[in-house]
């Protein structure tokens, strides 16, 4: 399985938000960077799988609580949409991120792919 990469400039969606811990328990990869702000922020790095079965609030979507994919919040991968990813879904995904670009102004494209998703999702569910 992919190792996730934790820098510094997303470190906040993998800490803990209950404990305030990050749990690297072996799926995560953190960079120098990460290291020195967590530091910076007396955040404890726990080199570990997390202890218990609940230890962010309901909804958490730290890497600890969604074991069962390992992905960062926003992915939008099959298992964590429940979009198949088929030609014709890549196609719509595609041209919704092209439409809000375009239209819409959107640049960001982590926004671009989850909205993207999103609609698939919705469009495919009514379909």
């Amino acid at each position: 399985m992919k190792k996730q990469l934790v820098e510094a400039c997303n470190v906040d969606a993998y800490i803990c938000k209950e404990t305030g811990t990050l749990y690297a328990d072996g799926t995560l990869m953190l960079t120098p960077g990460a290291k020195d702000e967590l530091s910076r922020r007396g955040v404890a790095v726990v080199y570990g799988p997390r202890p218990g079965t609940h230890c962010c609030p309901p909804g958490c979507t730290c890497p600890a609580c969604c074991a069962s994919t390992h992905c960062p919040p926003g992915c939008t991968c099959a298992a964590c949409t429940g979009v198949a990813h088929d030609a014709e879904t890549e196609r719509l995904m595609l041209a919704v991120a092209v439409v809000l670009r375009d239209e819409f102004g959107v640049k960001d494209l982590g926004t671009l792919k989850e909205t993207s998703c999103k609609v698939a999702k919705a469009m495919r569910g009514n379909m």
